[in-house]
């Protein structure tokens, strides 16, 4: 039974010069795989085993997508793409039938054998690129990819030149193929037809390598992608962002000379170090009545017609045909697009009446203007001609594609047309006419077929957009289907995995610039493009594009059509407006005022939700300002608003927020027991929650607010683990706000407090990546922060004057949460390098950041370097109180590592002092507290000094060390002063 199974399975069919191995997924023209897309290869399996059965539509769309609803139009553009992949047998005999509104029959002769296939087939499929186009056959160029392959390993930096059409992209990767085997880390290909600012260009690269969008240093931040990899880079269509592309280019080669650049484009880069490869026509018979087939076939030109007319139309070139087909390969300067463009024509004409269209076209080109080279007009003769053979609907539409950014789907261009009354078929059909005469190309990409107009059939497409005076109404209608698709999305962005919403609408990006940029432009529609602006701020906030919301949104607000919105829409913009603003590196009162604005406007409509978001918001901006008590005042309406609302996705976030605000205002061990819970009550919704409604991942803030009440607590091992948890699913969701928080607010304080200092390294070298992004600049004066301190603990006293001037610019930006922390460190690091004057001057702003903004979680910090401070000036009996407190403060908060860190300092001056007994007796108990298999820095330091004292923690005391620890109870009455050795500060 087993061996039946097998054998029925292993059938192959046969029909004309093509084998099908249902089995192998695999379709052969001879010996050579056919690629075709997995539905389409379902469809004509079952055509094929059915072979002379008329096939009903509805059972075509069961067989290939069985648990799938999907529109008539996927079966047509399937069924479309497998006859243009079976037109390589050229011939005129079709395979499918098509039966007019019932279905389809294959009509081939069908022969079923065995499935044994020669042994290199397998081998013959295409590995796949990094990015790179589809192969396909190249015809006429071995030469040029193989000079330019050798060229790339010597020069590293290639511009093939030549005119539109020549073939200069199919050539350039041909030729990285070719090359592939040199480069390691891989081959990216950065498509520049997709951008029309040049200001994108550099963007657009990264993009490419996989950096990101909207950096706020692109370049930096490319070269630090590109340093220590062997890559090539492929700038396709630079013409039109030439001097852009120039510089970008430059400037990777200059910075990164391991990598390779080959860039096409009509003209010279005209870089330093550009080496050309100028790419000509294909070769054309000369003039000659008496060519035959077989000479002209030598000529690359016809033999490129040749093998594309066969494609599409069956076509057979003749003896007679060999003169004729010369002379339009002549008439088309041997440029292979207008040639790919021409050869389909066959399909409806001759060769002699094919070769007369061009030669009464082509009487435009004396017209032209004199200045324009001869293969722009060429070009545009050959699109013009291509262009009047289609009927009115099928240029209307290619007029209408225009409007697109980029690549669009099939759902995409009946979603345009819809709007103008375009029936779904229609738009279907008018696009696979368009496909069929090769003026729009195809390709399986994201799990389904997507169109692509070339980049010179775009601008031809435009003009005559423009020429019609339909301009207005196709981008009007573009920019109105975006709407309702942005509209959809957040609606969906209510339930839908945020991975899946993201890859879904990213991806218009590209059109969503251009539409709004055509919506506030001369002949826009400012409506449309405030309500597309408004619709698309939770994709800016899911991709962490802050800067380029708020740039947007600025522009809304400042149109006098905003007054005419609805105020829930004038809500939304206004709370966005309040978030661009809360990331910048400064706090002026129209922070606040904005977030009072959006609150006002939340309350006038209403909207429960968008209260939550700008009480949350206003809530920040206190706690930033270090106005710790007016952020729990509007937490505490946040968090009743919720619970009257019931909005249990909105709860951890305000819970989160109030406890960390209560644990800065000093209830340090209840704030932690707090988080513990929160974790553990609220750990599935905020795993579930949205970035684009508060920011910030709900899961990420939570961990990273227990981080940090953990490492206050006593337990900086597991601080340490919390906060590295934090941080991964902050990258595994991609969203920089949050990586970035996670990193200023739990994972690099941690490292600098455990002595993890080549872990603090790379960590800022991950925030400084993010912080080429302009969306963040909130974290730019932290990030020169830690850079200072790092430069202490590697010794460069330098490091001090930069963390001096960055505390400065905080107090002057007004961003002064856990500014009397910050304070505390640098004087603590001044001690260690004798800076007396910089220790003063930064406990006393400790001191008085402390009192007013009342962040007392950190105060017995504050007073163990005040006391150290103190004793450095002599002052041992002030010290020595200073110091005492601030252990009995920490003690009593539940502040562990401080307590840790005051005993560890006094024990020290008291070592130092003469009283070793009593360092023992005070260090000893508190020492225990903390795991003994712990390697943080203050806990290895103090079994340093026990080792010293001659009692390691945990050892048996002995009377000496018991009668030290009555000596606290005297060491707390002052006593006097018997010099001052100096302790680790």
């Amino acid at each position: 039974m087993e061996s039946r199974s097998r054998g029925v399975e292993d059938r192959a069919y046969r029909f004309g010069e093509y084998r099908l191995l249902p089995a192998r997924q695999l379709l052969l023209h001879g010996d050579d795989p056919v690629r075709i897309g997995s539905r389409a290869f379902d469809l004509l399996r079952l055509l094929v085993e059915r072979q002379g059965e008329l096939l009903s539509k509805a059972e075509l769309i069961r067989f290939a997508w069985p648990d799938t609803f999907v529109h008539g139009d996927n079966l047509k553009v399937n069924i479309a793409a497998l006859r243009r992949a079976l037109a390589q047998a050229g011939t005129d005999v079709p395979f499918i039938a098509t039966i007019p509104g019932r279905g389809y029959r294959f009509v081939a002769t069908v022969q079923v054998e065995g499935a044994t296939t020669p042994d290199d087939a397998p081998a013959r499929f295409p590995a796949p690129g990094d990015g790179l186009p589809g192969p396909s056959s190249v015809i006429g160029r071995e030469d040029d990819i193989a000079q330019i392959a050798d060229a790339l390993d010597g020069r590293r930096f290639l511009t093939i030149v030549g005119p539109a059409g020549v073939g200069k992209t199919t050539t350039a990767v041909a030729a990285a193929r070719r090359a592939a085997e040199c480069y390691p880390d891989g081959i990216c290909f950065i498509d520049l037809a997709a951008i029309g600012d040049p200001q994108l260009v550099a963007a657009a690269v990264a993009c490419g390598i996989g950096l990101g969008d909207n950096p706020k240093d692109i370049l930096v931040g490319i070269v630090n992608a590109l340093r220590g990899r062997r890559k090539l880079l492929i700038f396709d269509n630079c013409e039109h962002v030439l001097t852009a592309a120039s510089v970008v280019a430059e400037h990777i080669r200059a910075a990164v000379p391991d990598i390779a650049i080959l860039a096409t484009s009509r003209e010279p880069l005209r870089t330093r170090n550009e080496t050309l490869h100028r790419l000509p026509p294909l070769p054309c018979p000369a003039k000659d009545d008496g060519i035959d087939r077989e000479r002209a076939m030598t000529f690359p030109a016809v033999a490129l017609f040749a093998a594309r007319a066969g494609e599409a139309a069956g076509f057979r070139m003749s003896d007679a045909d060999a003169p004729v087909v010369a002379s339009i390969c002549r008439r088309l300067d041997g440029i292979p697009l207008a040639i790919e463009l021409a050869a389909p024509r066959l399909l409806s004409c001759d060769a002699a009446t094919l070769l007369g269209l061009l030669e009464r076209n082509f009487e435009l080109l004396s017209y032209g203007p004199p200045h324009a080279p001869i293969r722009q007009q060429t070009l545009l003769a050959t699109l013009d001609w291509s262009y009047r053979l289609l009927s009115d609907d099928e240029a209307a539409m290619l007029r209408l594609l225009a409007v697109f950014a980029g690549t669009f789907t099939l759902e995409d261009a009946v979603g345009v047309g819809r709007h103008l009354e375009h029936s779904p078929d229609a738009v279907a059909g008018w696009i696979e006419g368009l496909a069929g005469k090769s003026l729009l190309s195809s390709g399986f990409a994201e799990g389904g077929l997507q169109y692509r107009l070339l980049d010179a059939t775009r601008s031809y497409a435009a003009e005559r957009l423009r020429g019609a005076r339909e301009h207005r109404h196709a981008s009007a209608a573009h920019a109105a289907w975006l709407l309702g698709l942005f509209e959809q999305a957040e609606v969906e962005w209510q339930w839908r995995i945020r991975e899946e919403w993201t890859a879904a609408y990213g991806r218009r990006a590209n059109d969503l610039r251009k539409a709004i940029d055509w919506a506030f432009g001369e002949d826009g529609d400012a409506r449309l493009g405030i309500g597309l602006t408004a619709a698309a701020i939770p994709l800016w906030d899911e991709l962490s594009s802050v800067e380029e919301s708020g740039r947007h949104v600025r522009r809304t607000l400042r149109s006098p059509a905003l007054a005419e919105c609805a105020p829930a829409l004038q809500m939304r913009l206004a709370t966005a407006h309040a978030w661009s603003l809360t990331y910048t590196e400064r706090f002026d009162p129209e922070a606040e005022a904005a977030w009072q604005e959006s609150l006002r406007l939340a309350e006038l409509t209403g909207d429960a939700d968008y209260r939550l978001r700008a009480l949350w918001g206003l809530a920040i901006l206190q706690c930033y300002c270090g106005r710790h008590r007016q952020a729990l005042a509007s937490l505490r309406q946040f968090e009743a608003l919720a619970e009257r609302e019931d909005d249990r996705s909105a709860a951890p976030a305000g819970e989160r927020l109030r406890v960390i605000t209560e644990f800065y205002l000093g209830d340090v061990r209840g704030a932690h027991e707090e988080l513990k819970r929160l974790v553990r009550r609220h750990d599935t919704h905020a795993r579930r929650s949205r970035v684009a409604r508060f920011q910030i991942d709900s899961y990420v803030g939570i961990k990273t607010s227990l981080s940090l009440a953990e490492w206050v607590c006593g337990l900086p091992e597991q601080a340490v683990v919390t906060a590295q948890a934090a941080l991964d699913a902050a990258t595994t969701i991609g969203h920089v706000v949050s990586q970035s928080n996670v990193l200023v607010l739990a994972v690099l304080p941690i490292d600098l407090w455990t002595g993890r200092i080549a872990a603090a390294e790379r960590h800022l070298t991950a925030l400084a990546a993010n912080l080429d992004q302009p969306d963040i600049a909130l974290w730019g004066p932290a990030a020169r922060f830690f850079e200072g301190m790092i430069r202490h603990e590697r010794g460069d006293a330098g490091g001090l004057d930069q963390v001096r001037t960055v505390l400065a610019e905080l107090a002057a930006a007004n961003l002064l949460v856990r500014l009397p922390n910050c304070f505390a460190m640098l004087a603590a690091a001044a001690l260690q390098h004798d800076r007396m004057d910089i220790a003063r001057e930064s406990i006393a702003a400790a001191l008085d950041h402390l009192e007013r903004q009342e962040e007392f979680w950190c105060q017995p910090e504050v007073l163990r370097v005040r006391g150290l401070v103190q004793w450095r000036d002599g002052d041992t009996e002030e010290a020595e109180r200073t110091l005492l407190r601030a252990a009995q403060l920490a003690g009593e908060s539940g502040a562990y590592s401080f307590e840790l860190r005051a005993a560890l300092s006094l024990a020290e001056c008291w070592t130092a002092g003469g009283r070793p007994a009593a360092a023992l007796a005070l260090l000893d108990p508190i020492c225990r507290r903390f795991d003994e298999a712990g390697e943080s820095r203050d806990i290895v330091q103090a079994r340093q000094l026990l080792a010293r004292l001659h009692m390691p923690a945990g050892q048996a005391r002995t009377p000496a060390a018991s009668r030290g620890r009555d000596e606290i109870s005297e060491a707390r009455r002052p006593r006097r002063r018997r010099g001052h050795p100096t302790p680790a500060s």
